[in-house]
């Protein structure tokens, strides 16, 4: 019977989840640069293994690349208006499908200034890693171009979770509502709660 209210209230909410998101998130942009990191054995054969990056390399790869060393020269390189620690929350550093392959990618309101520090982050990092890691090449895959297109926030999933949102709280509600209310209803409730037998009825004459 309150059908009808629930999928108003989920169309409310749903349309003001749209809105909010558009108005009042600023979009992000993720740019993207990935390099291939070569290791050769004592013989320069190249082995199985190093085809591979484990995950514990790549643990090392995500720590270097977003430590102070690399996001503290970023900053200064390209000026940034931002603290190094802050620069690396926008760093994610991924390794496709298990390859010798890491990829980069930078998060940013500016999709100039995302690519601009994903190219920058790779460069700075490729030196540290040779330096550090003992890697004998970090080859280029592809640059990072400047995004077109927004990756987050994702405007149609906000307006239907807060639909679904929505329309579950108003579910409860009127459960709630429902459980709680103690009024009588029919002669079946009148016996039940209160142990009496109904004479008789007198009609809602407004309904007729």
């Amino acid at each position: 019977k309150k059908a009808f209210i629930i999928a108003i209230v989920a169309v409310f909410c749903a349309t003001c989840g749209y809105m909010g998101t558009k108005l009042f998130i600023d979009p992000e942009y993720t740019a993207s640069t990935r390099v291939y990191m070569l290791n050769r054995s004592d013989e320069k054969v190249v082995m199985y293994t190093d085809y591979q990056i484990s995950s514990e390399m790549l643990s090392d790869y995500k720590v270097l690349i977003t430590g102070r060393n690399v996001t503290k020269e970023v900053v200064d390189i390209l000026g940034l208006d931002m603290h190094y620690s802050d620069l690396a929350r926008k760093i994610k550093v991924t390794s496709p499908e298990e390859s010798r392959f890491v990829q980069i990618n930078v998060t940013d309101t500016d999709p100039v200034e995302a690519a601009a520090i994903a190219n920058t982050v790779r460069e700075v990092a490729s030196v540290q890693i040779k330096e550090l890691m003992d890697v004998d090449a970090v080859n280029l895959v592809f640059e990072a171009e400047v995004p077109d297109h927004a990756t987050a926030p994702n405007t149609m999933m906000n307006a239907i979770m807060a639909g679904g949102g929505g329309a579950v709280l108003t579910i409860a509600i009127l459960i709630i509502v429902f459980v709680m209310d103690d009024s009588m209803r029919s002669e079946e409730d009148v016996l039940r709660y209160m142990g009496l037998s109904v004479v008789g009825i007198i009609p809602n004459t407004d309904e007729l």
